[in-house]
């Protein structure tokens, strides 16, 4: 059980680091004529054949059960096409940071998800650490941003449909389904949807150069190979409220990559913000370890 859980752990926080970068990779690739529905068809459209060679080379079959793949595709949709799709889109509107503080609803959502759906108990820890996560992810908040009701909406309802994501993959029963061969599909699933969906509106819009290209295969080997295996990995181990507060690592990972590349100045606020986040983490992991 505790090794399970140190696991589980390791995969979700290096999931959001990863994660945390994606923001920063993002930008340079809207700067090579790239729109935010291309680019998620280019998140996992490249992947498709790395995700492909990794289940080969693991021994993991592509085969899989047809009673699987109704859950996979409403997984795909929710975590992998609604979600990106309308927290890309609230960019337009309000800075990444104001995205982040609405977004990051989602790990309360899914504690009380938990209890409701999947008839989980609320645990006090959980509880406590949700709300300094709350707390903290507020604290990112920038008093000087311009606040714009369809950017917050966006971003808003970009945190309620990934908190559905992780409570579909928290409930998902196929547990014998590898994490390459899972990915793949959902990979497979949200290329064909979003693909489908720029023809029809016309907005496939293409990288304009060989660096823009470069940016996409890094982009998309880092996310989906990379990022999204590991959470649904650690996810499977520890469950969806441990792994959503855990994925509070992103924002922190987002700050500091913006203070190490763009030297963007960090505030006393956002250092505490920072630092209660961390501090939820520190909590939910001590108290499991403890039980176990």
């Amino acid at each position: 059980m505790k090794k399970q859980f140190i696991k589980g752990y390791i995969c979700v926080i290096a999931s959001a680091v990863i994660f945390g970068l994606m923001p920063l990779m993002a930008k340079f690739i809207y700067q090579e004529g790239v729109n935010p529905p291309t680019l998620v068809i280019l998140r996992n459209i490249i992947s498709i054949p790395f995700l492909a060679v990794l289940a080969f080379l693991t021994k993991a079959p592509l085969k899989i059960n047809k009673k699987a793949l109704p859950n996979i595709s409403l997984i795909a949709v929710m975590g992998c096409c609604v979600t990106p799709l309308l927290l890309f889109y609230s960019y337009k509107h309000i800075p990444s940071g104001t995205a982040t503080v609405f977004h990051f609803i989602y790990p309360a959502a899914v504690v009380i998800g938990e209890f409701v759906f999947l008839k989980s108990k609320i645990k006090a820890t959980h509880i406590i650490s949700v709300l300094i996560c709350v707390a903290g992810i507020c604290l990112f908040y920038n008093p000087n941003d311009k606040i714009n009701l369809s950017g917050s909406l966006l971003a808003l309802l970009s945190g309620f449909t990934y908190a559905t994501y992780v409570l579909l993959l928290s409930g998902f029963r196929h547990k014998e389904i590898s994490g390459f061969t899972f990915s793949f599909y959902v990979a497979l699933i949200c290329s064909i949807v979003m693909m489908i969906i720029c023809i029809i509106t016309k907005q496939l819009m293409l990288p304009v150069s060989l660096k823009g290209w470069l940016w996409a295969v890094i982009f998309a080997v880092s996310l989906n190979v990379g990022a999204v295996v590991l959470f649904q990995k650690g996810t499977f181990l520890i469950g969806g409220s441990r792994a959503s507060i855990l994925s509070t690592f992103e924002p922190i990972t987002s700050i500091f990559a913006g203070i190490l590349i763009f030297n963007e100045a960090i505030n006393v606020f956002t250092a505490i913000g920072a630092l209660l986040v961390i501090t939820a983490s520190v909590l939910i992991a001590t108290s499991d370890m403890k039980k176990s």
